[in-house]
């Protein structure tokens, strides 16, 4: 039934471990002599429905742990249930409970980042100067509701990305070239406001922002000597500029598909060098290594060849 969570068995073996330890512990606590009735792996014809679902419960809250987004924390009842909730953590894969309110939140990004029509509404002097007009809403605009980000804060610690940083040289850390696209068309880049309200905690944009013209471009400091599509210096001396969130358990080959799959690197698979930070003295890295902070920073090299269409 595990398999096909794509679990190696030795983690399967451990949840199975902890979970028939478990079972005995309460045998004895229940003062069970006979060792026919004590429910272990060897006699599943003595398990009743409670016991199975909570061999498939202990499994889901190591293979996929949980917080839980206890809504609607504003009503006055909620409270007490929330009091119990988190009391009766942890439980069916649920580790930990955040409070919140998704009325507050929405009220808040309504009036001070889409109402007010400007990227300037989240920045510290305009949130400062509209405080005394939204008391009476019940919002307080110097400090905004954040316990939407408290409980994504919750959820990503349980299983931490690791952070990689794809380069094209081991000595300058320039980025892949490949990467343009990604680090300045894609989706999931931060837009004006957001940046804006980066900003207005005391963050930046990324690096690729132009503050001044509210796009994505190059900040041009060298030769506008061109290579295909990519200004050959200025683009390229930003080390460290790109980084991919992987998954745990992630290994070097999984960086290359993904790497791949951006369309940052072509052809085959040859080799890889890793190393933990700047200044250090690169090392081979295998392929199936496992990613971690000794070969975050990654240089992985491929051949010329392309698939014929």
């Amino acid at each position: 039934m595990f398999s096909g969570y794509k679990q190696p068995q030795s983690f399967v073996h451990d949840v199975l471990h902890h979970v028939e330890q478990f079972l005995q512990n309460q045998s004895q606590n229940n003062h069970e002599t006979n060792t026919s009735t004590i429910i272990t792996m060897d006699n599943l014809n003595q398990w009743d429905g409670g016991d199975l679902r909570r061999l498939v419960s202990a499994f889901l809250g190591a293979r996929f742990p949980m917080t839980l987004a206890l809504n609607k924390s504003d009503f006055p009842s909620a409270k007490h249930h929330i009091k119990t909730i988190k009391n009766a953590l942890p439980i069916h894969g649920a580790r930990a409970g955040v409070a919140l309110s998704a009325r507050e939140e929405m009220n808040f990004v309504r009036r001070f980042v889409v109402a007010e029509g400007s990227s300037e509404s989240c920045r510290a002097n305009d949130v400062t100067g509209s405080k005394n007009h939204h008391q009476n809403q019940g919002i307080d605009a110097a400090r905004p509701p954040e316990n939407v980000w408290k409980c994504l804060q919750a959820a990503m610690s349980m299983r931490e990305p690791i952070l990689v940083f794809p380069v094209f040289d081991m000595s300058t850390y320039d980025p892949l070239p490949g990467m343009w696209n990604y680090a300045t068309r894609d989706a999931s880049l931060p837009n004006e406001r957001m940046i804006a309200c980066f900003e207005a905690t005391g963050g930046v944009g990324p690096t690729l922002w132009d503050d001044k013209r509210k796009i994505y471009f190059p900040n041009i400091t060298a030769s506008a000597n061109k290579v295909g599509s990519v200004t050959s210096t200025s683009r390229l001396r930003q080390p460290l500029r790109d980084t991919l969130l992987m998954k745990p358990g992630s290994t070097v080959e999984h960086v290359y598909l993904a790497l791949k799959h951006l369309g940052a690197l072509s052809g085959d698979y040859v080799r890889a060098e890793g190393a933990c930070n700047i200044g250090q003295k690169s090392r081979l890295v295998a392929k199936s290594e496992r990613l971690g902070k000794d070969n975050r920073i990654l240089k992985i090299m491929t051949n010329k060849r392309t698939i014929l269409q």
